[in-house]
């Protein structure tokens, strides 16, 4: 990789992709939907092109066509593409962990159009690469992201009700990202899964070790509800486990 285009980089996610990126020495190209037309097949191909972009990361949410435009550009111009998907793909009844191969069985209108994302994806590129991530943990309470999620809870009603029964699919967002340079970088398309809970620490354990962590003077009080063990998991893809993230020094307090 020398020149990625990076989709989605007004959201949440993208702008650690290209802080990973550029840590790497790649360049990375912004997609400006103020100057490109997402429904203009013919002028991402030649901005892709002018930019001399050798691999495309589509983390931005929008129309199923655009992602086909982009995957069906890079598959006809033998340039790398992964789109980045989710666990919802999963309905919340179902229980995992869940490999790849578990099938997707969303329920929910976020978890359909994910799966519809994946299916255009597959259709218009068979080379995708396609990452499931989970819940995402910061190095800071600001933007939305775990660690705002679980103080806003906790905030709330003055106490945190966490369940010991709930594993969710969480990881740290460098983890996250490195994972994906690395996927990017073995160019083998299909799906894959980028969990970050291989220790298995439950919602309770998480929400503690939180506290611990950033000296929280927390009321977490255990429960039971929900009941799922959510996490993704996939052997292929190895990543920081986010015990690891909050209980040394993977991140500065």
């Amino acid at each position: 990789m020398q020149t990625a285009l990076v989709t989605g980089l007004n959201g949440r996610l993208a702008p650690h992709l290209k802080l990973a990126l550029e840590s790497a020495g790649i360049d990375v190209v912004r997609f400006n939907r103020d100057e490109l037309a997402i429904d203009n097949k013919e002028q991402q191909a030649e901005f892709i092109a002018s930019h001399q972009i050798d691999c495309i990361f589509h983390l931005a949410t929008g129309p199923e066509s655009w992602l086909a435009t982009l995957a069906s550009i890079a598959f006809e111009n033998d340039i790398p593409f992964l789109f980045t998907s989710t666990e919802s793909v999963f309905n919340p009844n179902s229980r995992g962990p869940f490999t790849p191969e578990h099938p997707a069985d969303a329920t929910s209108d976020y978890g359909r159009y994910k799966i519809n994302c994946e299916e255009t994806a597959l259709q218009a590129n068979p080379n995708t690469i396609i990452a499931r991530l989970g819940w995402q943990m910061f190095d800071t309470f600001e933007q939305d992201n775990l660690l705002t999620h679980v103080r806003d809870m906790h905030d709330e009603k003055g106490y945190l009700n966490a369940s010991v029964r709930w594993i969710p699919a969480v990881a740290f967002v460098d983890h996250t990202m490195q994972c994906l340079l690395d996927l990017m970088d073995a160019e083998e398309p299909g799906v894959y899964h980028v969990g970050g809970n291989e220790s298995g620490l439950s919602f309770y354990d998480i929400a503690c070790l939180i506290a611990d962590k950033f000296e929280l003077d927390w009321d977490i009080r255990e429960g039971d509800d929900p009941s799922r063990d959510g996490r993704i998991v996939d052997e292929r893809v190895p990543c920081g486990d986010i015990a690891d993230a909050l209980s040394f020094d993977d991140f500065d307090d």
